[in-house]
């Protein structure tokens, strides 16, 4: 062997023992995940701005109690809300829009009790399939989410719901996601005093109330009274 190759490969072995030594110490130190950046997302509730929730009414002759002889209370099948998304403080126009809806409904608790306590438990339930969500934007980052209800208007569907609204955008080569949540609450009928109507340019009615959730204080306990008391659906057990 050339005897000038000897200090490169004496230094190169030095290096590697050294190595060595010091990867279990870099192995035990605590490994701090980093915070990826995030777009901020804010919503506001338009239906019923004092209980922060937006409303739909179903109002069909399965859900609505009230017949009267115009036909009893009128639909509302949509739920508004205004949405605001800024990156680092600035408005910004996302790339998407994801929407989910979550069902809460009330069961009696009789398999697999932690106690005695549990008479009633919550049951989430997706079910985004029976709306659509539309966005809307007047600028980038400033609009509105229309969600509509696309299901059967069934006595079934009345409950208390989570909505889930997500947006992404591509930031350089990072796809930085938002997210935000908010309550619809589902209705058979309007609990408060009877609405009224503006007449839109295809000659329908879009009808206006001024309080669809009554004397209650929540969703959850409208949609118990509505749902149990009233028409009868028995709460399920699990």
């Amino acid at each position: 062997m050339n005897k000038r190759y000897l200090p490169i490969i004496a230094s190169i072995f030095i290096l590697a023992l050294v190595a060595s030594s010091l990867l279990p110490a870099y192995a035990a130190l605590p490994r701090v995940a980093r915070a990826m950046p995030t777009l901020n997302v804010v919503t506001i509730a338009e239906d019923d701005e004092t209980r922060n929730t937006g409303i739909i009414l179903l109002a069909n002759t399965e859900t609505n109690f009230r017949n009267k002889p115009t036909g009893g209370w009128p639909q509302d099948l949509l739920a508004q809300f205004k949405v605001f998304v800024s990156y680092n403080g600035v408005p910004v126009a996302p790339t998407s829009f994801y929407c989910q809806v979550i069902e809460k409904d009330k069961y009696n608790v009789l398999k697999e009790k932690q106690g005695a306590y549990e008479n009633l438990g919550t049951w989430p339930k997706d079910m985004t399939s029976n709306f659509e969500c539309k966005v809307r934007w007047g600028k980038p980052g400033v609009g509105v989410i229309d969600v509509y209800f696309v299901g059967s208007a069934a006595a079934q569907w009345i409950a208390d719901y989570v909505l889930v609204v997500s947006f992404d955008k591509t930031v350089g080569r990072t796809l930085i996601y938002g997210t935000e949540i908010q309550d619809i609450c589902v209705l058979g009928w309007n609990q408060g005093a009877s609405g009224e109507w503006v007449t839109k340019p295809d000659g329908t009615r879009h009808y206006v109330f001024q309080d669809s959730l009554g004397e209650f204080v929540s969703c959850e306990d409208a949609a118990m009274y509505q749902k149990h008391y009233v028409l009868g659906l028995p709460i399920p057990w699990i």
